[in-house]
């Protein structure tokens, strides 16, 4: 007899396809013409008359170990799968389920739920393998992954979700990971991986019990930015607040505008690395450190003895007493421009330094070669300014919902492939 309620179905283990009534009755009136006539009706004209909802999704490609289920039946090898179907997998068995454009392979321990586009994993792991250039959705408690080919290489990639805490690894192709809550896919480049997982309104809200001293805040954004916080990376927010040791993160579209508690003002540009190592308004200690990008800051002026605000590149120390200046920083130079005041500049590697004067722009090779000083054109001057500039007329949504952290890094070992990592593109070695 034909199971009508589909949570009956789920809880009796009984799956027969959505038209089987009509292939049943279809069948008893044309019995007479034997039993190979009817295989061809049941396995032909029945499969046709479903509806595109009901028809199956997936069939079983393989199964090892008897620990395996399909809506609490034991699940064999050809068994077909349709949306809302229940993949239960045990410790000691795996499965591997074929849809159309790939193999989504299921480990030990595992269980999850066939959707009509995508499966939704509420524990264990998957890995997807992707075999053409369609993509393919997993979702999650509070996350969404879209696997996708990137450079005409299939995408692939590995899933792993513990209690709130979810691991993505892109093994080739993209992977574009949403976190509950928002509308901002974080891409993953293959060989990246990234951790997320709910936190709880004390950390989203910075930490407030936190002995880590707070040294400003987020009053303007354009989405993609990060901040990054111990091994913890938060999607930011308006209003949120900037700890010591915290590094600000954006994407290609990102940019971001720091006040902090001394006044002082840091707009950060798109794909830029900027981390607060120290701001001490009272005793005017400020050591910043842009490991890559572009920035502008608007500095106020120093006056306690001792008062230092510097910035670090990889090229070397900029020293700043009151100044509005831009930054741009690469692995093989760094380019400073002065709109105001005064900064110093020393290399790491020779240890020389000079100093840059209001109008004027400098570029520093990372051997230590000075270009310049010399003027700044107008034209040099105003990209500067727009390359890192927010409008405040840009939109700003505040999310409602309890933020999601993300931990970007290099696994230890992702199922017989090895990873590296570049989370955050570079910027051209070219001047803009």
């Amino acid at each position: 007899m034909r199971i009508s309620s589909p949570e009956l179905a789920l809880e009796t283990g009984a799956v027969p396809p959505p038209v089987l009534p009509v292939c049943r009755s279809l069948v008893s009136s044309l019995s007479l013409f034997g039993s190979i006539f009817l295989y061809v009706v049941v396995s032909g004209q029945c499969a046709w008359g479903a509806p595109p909802a009901m028809r199956p999704r997936a069939s079983t490609a393989g199964v090892t170990g008897a620990n395996a289920q399909l809506n609490g039946a034991r699940l064999v090898s050809g068994a077909t799968i349709f949306a809302g179907d229940v993949v239960a997998v045990g410790a000691g068995s795996s499965a591997a389920l074929q849809f159309r454009n790939g193999l989504v392979l299921v480990a030990p321990s595992t269980r999850l739920v066939v959707e009509s586009t995508s499966v939704t994993v509420s524990s264990g792991r998957v890995q997807i393998r992707l075999n053409s250039a369609d993509s393919f959705a997993v979702s999650g408690p509070n996350f969404r992954v879209n696997v996708a080919a990137s450079g005409g290489v299939p995408g692939a990639a590995e899933i792993r979700v513990d209690a709130a805490i979810a691991h993505v690894s892109a093994v080739t192709g993209i992977a574009d990971l949403t976190a509950g809550g928002s509308d901002t896919p974080y891409r993953l480049h293959a060989g990246e991986v990234a951790t997320l997982g709910a936190v709880s309104s004390d950390t989203a809200g910075g930490q407030a019990n936190s002995p880590v001293p707070a040294a400003g805040q987020i009053t303007r954004m354009i989405p993609d930015v990060q901040i990054a916080r111990a091994s913890l990376q938060a999607a930011a927010a308006i209003s949120a607040p900037v700890y010591w040791n915290d590094e600000l993160r954006s994407g290609p579209t990102g940019r971001a505008h720091v006040v902090l508690t001394d006044g002082s003002l840091l707009n950060l540009g798109s794909n830029s690395a900027l981390r607060v190592l120290q701001h001490d308004a009272q005793a005017q200690q400020t050591f910043l450190e842009l490991a890559v990008g572009r920035m502008r800051g608007q500095v106020l002026k120093l006056s306690r003895p001792g008062g230092k605000f510097e910035i670090r590149t990889p090229v070397g120390v900029a020293g700043l007493v009151g100044t509005d200046f831009y930054l741009l920083a690469t692995p093989d130079f760094t380019e400073l421009i002065v709109f105001e005041g005064a900064v110093s500049f020393i290399t790491f590697s020779s240890g020389q330094g000079l100093t840059v004067t209001a109008g004027m722009k400098v570029l520093v090779s990372r051997v230590g070669v000075f270009q310049g000083p010399s003027p700044a054109s107008p034209q040099e001057m105003q990209e500067a300014k727009d390359s890192t500039d927010i409008p405040q007329t840009v939109v700003q949504r505040k999310k409602s919902s309890p933020p999601l952290l993300i931990s970007v890094g290099v696994p230890l070992a992702v199922t017989g492939i090895g990873l590296g990592l570049s989370a955050i593109e570079s910027v051209s070695p070219y001047r803009p």
